[in-house]
């Protein structure tokens, strides 16, 4: 009993030093990137009327999420994040809105699914003088396993890309810098926990075009966050 015990607090501490890894990563970007993507709705529902709640630390900075289920097939969610800056550090605050449409639960709750979204945001990069605004239009596509046991523990993943235009307007040294761009990012993660909380992790690489790499605004190549979700819904 004393080891089950002492065991908790040891496994907070871990989480606590995860999260506090990923929120330090994200803080510190080299100077020659301009934009660090945030992270990305990756909700699938199991019913009609489902919602969703969250919050995440990672490229988002801290964040916060939310989507509800209109009918079986059709769903809104949003979310939005701050990354405050340091004294010379890159710093953000975005926010996303998107329009969810997925297939009818498969063999082993599959699911695919499809979103159209639009975000909008700020950032700042204060060792290189950079400052701008952002717009970003997507779409994205997504395989998702729903509620899928892992011996006590239920399981959501998910495995997806995202397409992703870009319009940037700001000043760098106190010169125009607008840019206006396509990018990709492939990503994945997993929820597990019990029927309705659950621990989430989300990984993914944002590339752009070949050849664009180092022109105009450059996309910070990785993103992801760690948090927790809870689902509103009558359990079956």
């Amino acid at each position: 009993m004393y080891l089950s015990f002492a065991g908790k607090p040891l496994h907070m501490k871990k989480i606590a030093c995860l999260i506090g890894a990923c929120y330090s990563l994200y803080s510190c970007k080299p100077p020659s990137y301009s934009y660090v993507p945030a992270t990305m709705n990756t909700t699938a529902y199991s019913r009609a009327g489902e919602g969703q709640l969250g919050f995440m630390f990672g490229s988002p900075g801290i964040g916060a999420k939310g989507g509800v289920a209109i009918t079986k097939n059709i769903s809104v969610n949003a979310w939005a994040g701050a990354l405050p800056a340091g004294n010379d550090n890159y710093g953000s605050k975005e926010f996303e809105v998107s329009l969810g449409i997925q297939t009818n639960p498969q063999q082993e709750h599959h699911v695919t699914s499809f979103y159209i979204g639009h975000s909008g945001g700020s950032n700042e990069k204060k060792r290189t003088g950079l400052t701008g605004d952002f717009n970003r239009t997507f779409l994205q596509v997504q395989q998702s396993a729903i509620d899928a046991r892992l011996g006590a523990a239920r399981l959501d993943g998910f495995l997806g890309v995202q397409v992703n235009y870009l319009s940037y307007e700001g000043t760098k040294e106190s010169a125009p810098f607008n840019d206006y761009l396509w990018y990709y990012q492939p990503y994945f993660g997993f929820a597990i926990g019990g029927n309705n909380v659950r621990f989430e992790i989300l990984q993914g690489l944002a590339i752009k075009n070949t050849g664009e790499w180092s022109h105009g605004v450059r996309v910070f190549p990785w993103f992801g966050h760690v948090g927790m979700l809870v689902k509103i819904r009558n359990n079956k």
